[in-house]
């Protein structure tokens, strides 16, 4: 039996998973080494739902992220020209997070994927946008899902 816990919220600890293991094991055996999954992050199946309901700038912007291996400067965000539209993307990912958590896509509390980071030598001037290394793939696959439904239905 293979019991995996992932993203257990740190005043919990491994409270949790304790827990859940002395849960089964009053049912049936567990082996040595025996841990516990609770789904609680991103897929690829949650985060084409997230693409589907972004606008195309926020969209965007996840995609440069993405191509970026987790990392998107401003200048990269802005286009050749300086033109594209890049601000506000954190309220639209808020609001759309938001929006999946309550309609039961995922679980409430999940993370927004993308992380503005800010320029160190002013308060709020943003330097970039940047995604966990592990989210990076599942966001792949999902802009690929989402990209091929486009193409399906002109």
């Amino acid at each position: 039996m293979r019991i995996v816990i992932e993203d257990i919220p740190d005043d919990l600890g491994s409270e949790i998973a304790l827990g859940v293991l002395a849960l089964v094991a009053r049912h049936s055996p567990v082996a040595p080494g025996a841990t516990v999954l609770m789904e609680s992050d991103w897929t690829p199946e949650r985060a084409a739902h997230l693409v589907r309901d972004l606008p195309a700038r926020a969209v965007n912007v996840l995609r440069h992220v993405v191509d970026g291996s987790g990392w998107a400067c401003v200048e990269t965000l802005r286009g050749p020209n300086g033109e594209e539209a890049w601000k506000g993307v954190n309220v639209t990912l808020a609001n759309a997070v938001a929006r999946g958590a309550r309609r039961g896509l995922w679980p409430a509390g999940i993370h927004v994927p993308l992380t503005p980071t800010a320029h160190p030598d002013e308060d709020r001037r943003i330097r970039g946008y940047a995604m966990p290394s592990a989210l990076v793939a599942v966001f792949t696959q999902a802009l690929t899902t989402v990209a091929g439904e486009v193409s399906l239905n002109p």
